[in-house]
């Protein structure tokens, strides 16, 4: 007999007591990790929905948060939205997806309007870094969020968080350029581009410094006039490879910033009329499905990109919660999948490069 979806079965299934489900679903503080997941799983087992009306009647809570990111049209940030959505789903809160569409006026609306609709947290994926002006004020000022004087605490992932006083879950983006440039030049690449992000991206410092630091340890010099912004599009991508072939001719190398900027790159190169152009080793960020469709298949870094929103969904889970722990950082690992845009001649099946 299929279990009514009442309070009463949930206690029952989870060996609780209802005050205890009550907490949980309130989010209170004083109830264990262990017993949160016994009771998450009751509900999702009995299918079991609060009532929204009477729970919000007797908190300021809205069993909703904003999940902000700066373009849809970068598919890197799908699966950062599918794991803070799952997190999410599991315990019956709704995720709001905005975009902030990389500008910096529009994010701080968003913010301002999250704010003011009583959500219980926010989940911000920056657009800029701290060089911008007025941009290191504007994310300082998200530790003074509040409803009912009750503080709406903001993650942030992504982004290189160390000086914001806020939990950050990222990759670790030194170590994944740095391999990514090592890659190329233990394939025989000496004259090595970066199609970069913009300057004023979060991550754009950290990981130029890493191409340098890679060529460097190889003896080559600091290769400024090789330095081209990419954006983030395929069609930036493409125009950026255009300028760097049409400035240097004898390119043999080229690091992206994600892998839709290395399919542009890739398909520049294709279409060049040189043989040379052909035979130039790219290497993509971040392990989206384009890396491996293209043909040659490209070269990335897998970023994984679920655990960076399960992660940072439950970090704002427990500042929900009442958690006032000092914040931190998270920085969690990347992996190099070589294929054949980097001259790699191995097959693999396709049902395996996406397991990669």
């Amino acid at each position: 007999m299929k279990n009514i979806p009442n309070i009463k079965n949930v206690a029952k299934i989870a060996q609780v007591s209802i005050s205890t489900v009550s907490r949980v679903i309130n989010q209170s503080v004083n109830v264990s990790d262990e017993l949160k997941e016994r009771v998450y799983k009751a509900i999702e087992e009995t299918n079991y929905s609060v009532n929204p009306i009477a729970s919000n009647l007797k908190s300021a809570k809205r069993n909703q948060i904003g999940i902000v990111i700066p373009s849809l049209r970068q598919t890197y940030f799908t699966d950062i939205i599918k794991g803070a959505s799952d997190y999410c789903y599991q315990r019956q809160v709704t995720p709001i997806i905005l975009e902030s569409s990389g500008d910096m006026q529009k994010e701080e609306r968003i913010i301002e309007n999250l704010e003011k609709q009583w959500v219980d947290g926010i989940i911000l994926i920056p657009s800029k870094n701290e060089t911008v002006p007025g941009y290191l004020e504007f994310i300082r000022s998200l530790n003074f969020l509040s409803k009912q004087n009750r503080r709406i605490p903001v993650v942030l992932a992504e982004c290189i968080g160390t000086n914001y006083c806020l939990d950050c879950v990222r990759v670790d983006y030194e170590d994944a350029f740095y391999k990514m440039t090592c890659h190329l030049l233990e394939n025989g690449s000496r004259q090595i581009a970066y199609l970069s992000s913009p300057k004023d991206s979060p991550f754009f410092d950290i990981s130029w410094a890493a191409c340098l630091r890679a060529l460097n340890s190889y003896g080559f010099m600091d290769q400024e006039d090789v330095l081209e912004d990419a954006g983030y599009t395929i069609l930036e991508g493409y125009q950026a490879m255009r300028r760097i072939l049409q400035k240097k001719e004898n390119i043999d190398g080229v690091v992206c910033a994600n892998d839709q900027v290395a399919a542009g790159a890739l398909h520049a190169c294709r279409e060049s009329e040189s043989d040379a152009a052909r035979k130039i080793g790219i290497v993509g960020f971040g392990g989206v499905a384009i890396s491996i469709i293209t043909s040659p298949s490209i070269t990335t870094m897998i970023v994984p990109r679920y655990h960076i929103g399960y992660e940072s969904a439950r970090r704002l889970f427990q500042r929900i919660s009442g958690d006032n722990r000092k914040p931190e950082e998270v920085v969690l690992p990347s992996h190099m999948a070589s294929r054949a845009s980097t001259f790699q001649t191995e097959c693999k099946k396709l049902d395996f490069m996406f397991d990669e």
